[in-house]
């Protein structure tokens, strides 16, 4: 089976990281073959410059095409465009070169990794094949925009609406995803679907340090719907009240250093991105996590602190908190709106080592092997 997908290259990603994994899932343990080919953009924006690919290369399973086209920023795009159509005129190199890879690599299956303008532009060139196409939900465009004027998000919403095809296989990573893109972007229930958590990687669970109690990090996009704003007002509150804590935030640093407040810019301290082992470190040398995103289809970054031994506080409105229900955390579950309330919540969990028996039913329930066996009877199901 030969499995041709748009892959991501940044490090912060979690579609990038899941999908990793499921190529080494599928290296390790599948016994019949299972090839992927991942097309990556090299004038992806959303990219950085590290390559998380670059270990995979020499793996037999998987080919990695690189293509170096500059196509125009989405957002500079949406700003003068008054039509689907005009979004897709604007793409219309980039669906070209998908085409040709298409027929080139003639593969078995499309898998469309999130719904940003790569995967928009991979399904465009799909459709026009019998190819068997899945989508891997990770991010939906409409919330992932929402901070966009009422008419531009309504043609986002409209873009994300070309992904309502019967004839894909949907994969959503949460009851949460799955329940908002019905409500809020297709307008009705989707019966082609599977709900399948993200893994976590083994070695997450493999950390036995509880880190320090002042340490509370932040990992993620310095974008609107990360609810980085709330991180700053935490920041300056933690500062007036003596600076109990040593904020820690990895994140692009040239892309933050855009956004972040400069009044704030000496109350935290700025980490690059990691790799996915040297993420489990930073997570075991941290009090306390904290993800206050406004939505978030999963949420990687807290159940991987969890599964490295740190507490990590989240906001309900993230799927991974159908993870937490499961295994008993809801009171970590918490509302960001009060940066005292948040402050309070700190001081009586960071430190606090999490229960080795959840950390064990959650590396059961959420190893690379279960959750990818799993994905790929799916993928062999569409």
């Amino acid at each position: 089976m030969k499995i041709l997908t748009n892959i991501q290259t940044s490090n912060l990603g979690g579609i990038g990281q899941t999908f990793k994994n499921l190529v080494d899932y599928a290296s390790k343990y599948e016994k019949t073959s299972i090839n992927f080919v991942g097309v990556r953009i090299t004038g992806d924006h959303n990219s950085d410059e590290n390559n998380l690919y670059k270990e995979s290369q020499n793996q037999s399973n998987f080919k990695l095409i690189s293509v170096n086209l500059s196509y125009p920023n989405f957002s500079d795009i949406i700003d003068i465009s008054t039509s689907v159509d005009h979004i897709k005129n604007a793409y219309q190199p980039l669906t070209d070169v998908f085409k040709k890879i298409i027929i080139e690599e003639s593969p078995d299956i499309i898998l469309l990794n999130g719904t940003y303008i790569v995967p928009w532009c991979l399904f465009l060139s799909a459709s026009s094949t019998n190819i068997p196409i899945v989508l891997h939900y990770h991010g939906i465009l409409t919330k992932e925009l929402s901070n966009y004027p009422k008419d531009k998000l309504l043609l986002v919403t409209d873009m994300e609406k070309v992904f309502d095809n019967d004839r894909l296989l949907y994969l959503f990573p949460s009851d949460i995803a799955r329940k908002t893109v019905e409500n809020e972007v297709f307008g009705h229930q989707i019966f082609k679907t599977a709900v399948l958590p993200n893994p976590i990687p083994g070695h997450f669970f493999e950390i036995n340090s509880t880190g320090k109690a002042k340490n509370v990090g932040f990992v993620g996009r310095w974008s609107d719907i990360k609810n980085p704003h709330f991180v700053e007002t935490l920041a300056t509150y933690n500062h007036q009240k003596g600076d109990t804590f040593s904020i820690n935030i990895v994140t692009d640093p040239k892309k933050a250093k855009k956004k972040i407040s400069k009044s704030i810019r000496n109350k935290v301290t700025l980490i690059r991105p990691m790799d996915n082992h040297t993420l489990a470190n930073f997570y075991a040398s941290q009090g306390a996590l904290i993800s206050p995103s406004f939505f978030e289809t999963y949420g990687n970054v807290a159940q991987e602190a969890i599964a490295s031994g740190t507490p990590a506080l989240i906001s309900s409105d993230m799927g991974v908190s159908e993870t937490y229900h499961k295994f008993g955390l809801k009171d970590w579950i918490i509302d960001f709106k009060s940066a005292s309330y948040v402050y309070k919540i700190l001081k009586k969990v960071s430190g606090q080592p999490v229960n080795p028996i959840i950390r064990e039913k959650m590396r059961n329930y959420l190893s690379t092997q279960s959750i990818n066996q799993k994905l790929v009877s799916l993928l062999r199901s569409s």
